[in-house]
């Protein structure tokens, strides 16, 4: 676990310090240069790209994860991947295609403006696609920092300065939109450099491992993965698409607000996931249960005890993050729309790397069904709360998914494997995040917004983090903290 948490903590600095970057994006420069209908087609155009990339890449990515540690040694296997994943994206051009009235039909009457610019999504479609197959690659290498970085803070300064060129009237809107290829393109072009540099990335073509049948492997994993992805990602993009279809741009606008400020909280998971991904493939690999048992409860807790944190701590200051933004009185009706997204992102965490051992393991096929039924729930969902109660509806639609979704892949390892994530100090966390919410509301309202802030984020942060340590609810957790207070010694 050593790797797990070094590579964790590294990546997690990274991604707090991507989200700064977002809030400046998103929270102020959105509001302040772009309209709300602007704000609402940014982001409809990368959810999109997103959605669309999942298929585009058709499981490759995964299957790269799944099959490096037996490949590891063959030169060519990455640019074969690569290939493969330029081949799914001009599948994806021709689906777009042959599928191109309805989606017309769809965007035309509420979000017509998606129509004019649904080549650059499909564009950026492809970018993405080659750089999460690259990523995958450096997961596989157990180095994530790089690509987190890229990701994390990279898109993000890069996106701070096009808004910039933009709000100073350098460039049109157009323009605007379109330099997201840029933004992308670089991005890519950076994971690539620096992996070539570390002589991580051959030009070799090879595709001499399909001919020993491991290709049979390769698609039949990569297609239930395609499968299982697509899913997550109807499960994660397809209320900014359903809204933006149904109740216009401006709806979506609002919306990005609020899931930004409450999708914050899933950060360190992404951080964690990704290196426990590649070790859970080799446990799985060398059949070592115990392994796979005590990352899977490690993940959990620590997972709740950073998303727990974080969502008291905004629910908390909610009021006072709002009044940060610009022109906020437009962007209110996102208040609630904070606090179900942060829910289910706070219920993934807690079930820790449950899907991350399905889609390891021989019963990874389970993946596809549970996927599929949930990304079918959640447009059900979507399709009955959002015309009846608009942003909000959404935001419920996706927190009642993701928890049933988490559900049904507890009960599946653990019928299978005999294994869950949650222990005694589950229970005693649960205490300590009720007695700190209760804190909470027991500290007084101040007229200043900047003292209210720091002396709620602090007593909330000292009653949670004491709590937990002195309880040593997670060793992990304990063992940073301890590290930190004898280099604090060790200086003085």
């Amino acid at each position: 676990m050593g790797i797990v948490i070094k590579q964790s903590i590294r990546s997690s600095i990274i991604a707090y310090l991507g989200v700064a970057i977002g809030y400046i994006n998103v929270l102020w420069l959105y509001p302040y240069f772009l309209s709300i209908e602007q704000v609402g087609l940014f982001r409809l155009i990368q959810s999109s790209a997103y959605l669309l990339a999942t298929f585009g890449q058709i499981g490759l990515g995964q299957s790269l994860v799944k099959f490096f540690p037996e490949q590891k040694e063959n030169k060519g296997f990455l640019s074969s991947i690569l290939i493969g994943g330029v081949l799914g994206f001009v599948l994806l051009c021709v689906s777009a295609l042959v599928f191109r009235e309805s989606i017309v039909s769809y965007f035309s009457k509420e979000s017509a403006l998606f129509v004019d610019y649904f080549q650059v999504t499909l564009l950026v479609s492809f970018l993405i696609i080659q750089f999460q197959i690259l990523e995958a690659f450096s997961r596989s290498l157990l180095r994530i920092v790089i690509p987190n970085l890229l990701r994390d803070i990279g898109l993000r300064v890069l996106t701070t300065l096009a808004l910039i060129l933009y709000g100073f009237e350098f460039i049109s809107f157009q323009s605007l939109i379109y330099s997201l290829l840029g933004v992308y393109g670089l991005v890519f072009i950076g994971l690539a450099v620096h992996l070539r540099i570390q002589g991580h990335l051959p030009l070799k073509v090879s595709f001499g491992f399909l001919k020993k049948g491991v290709w049979k492997r390769i698609l039949t994993f990569g297609l239930y993965s395609l499968i299982g992805a697509g899913g997550t990602q109807i499960i994660l993009q397809i209320d900014s698409i359903m809204i933006s279809g149904a109740l216009g741009l401006e709806a979506t606008g609002v919306y990005t607000i609020a899931f930004f400020i409450g999708v914050v909280i899933e950060m360190p998971k992404r951080a964690i996931t990704q290196i426990s991904s590649a070790l859970l493939a080799q446990a799985f690999n060398k059949g070592d249960m115990a392994a796979v048992k005590k990352l899977y409860q490690q993940t959990s807790i620590n997972q709740m005890i950073i998303g727990s944190l974080l969502l008291i701590g905004i629910w908390a200051n909610l009021d006072s993050i709002y009044s940060f933004i610009p022109n906020n009185e437009a962007y209110l009706n996102g208040f609630n729309v904070v606090l179900f997204i942060a829910l289910g992102k706070l219920s993934d965490m807690a079930f820790g790397t449950n899907g991350e051992i399905i889609v390891m393991s021989k019963y990874y096929r389970f993946n596809v069904l549970a996927v599929s039924l949930l990304a079918v729930l959640t447009i059900v969902l979507n399709l009955i709360l959002i015309p009846k109660y608009g942003i909000e509806g959404a935001a419920v639609a996706s927190f009642i998914s993701m928890l049933i979704f988490n559900i049904l892949k507890f009960g599946f390892v653990w019928s299978k494997f005999k294994i869950q994530p949650f222990t005694l100090s589950t229970t005693k966390f649960i205490l300590i995040a009720g007695l700190t919410l209760v804190v909470n509301y027991a500290i007084p309202k101040l007229d200043n917004i900047y003292l209210d802030l720091l002396i709620r984020s602090s007593t909330i942060t000292a009653v949670l983090i004491g709590l937990t340590y002195t309880l040593k609810i997670s060793t992990e957790l304990n063992q940073v903290l301890e590290n930190g207070f004898s280099r604090i010694r060790g200086s003085k």
